[in-house]
């Protein structure tokens, strides 16, 4: 799976197995900030309506062993958007069930390095 940041439209998983043939499997949209006082957003203005949040490039992908043996362990992505900074999304439930294969624990953690 490949996660990135797409700006004003949230964090987007793609499927990239083909890699001519990525398919986005997943997305999420931090919520609007809206008139929130935020004077350390890059965004923020006074009278400001800020109906979305930009989200930074830059996910990381985290892995997470639950402390019950029973509970096995997950995958996370951390970002930080600019009204709502630091975050956590996790894959739910139904997204597992669709995507087994992708989102199963492999014991091996995503490897940000390039080729």
């Amino acid at each position: 799976m490949l996660a990135c940041g797409f700006v004003n439209a949230g964090l987007r998983v793609f499927d990239i197995r083909d890699p001519y043939r990525p398919k986005e499997i997943a997305y999420w949209k931090p919520p609007a900030v809206r008139t929130a006082f935020l004077p350390g957003s890059g965004s923020w203005v006074p009278g400001a309506d800020l109906t979305v949040d930009k989200i930074a490039g830059y996910v990381r992908w985290r892995k997470v062993v639950a402390a019950n043996e029973m509970h096995g362990s997950h995958w996370e992505l951390w970002a930080t958007s600019d009204g709502n900074g630091f975050q956590i999304v996790r894959f739910t439930d139904t997204f597992k069930a669709a995507h087994g294969d992708l989102a199963e624990d492999s014991g091996d953690q995503p490897s940000s390095n390039h080729s």
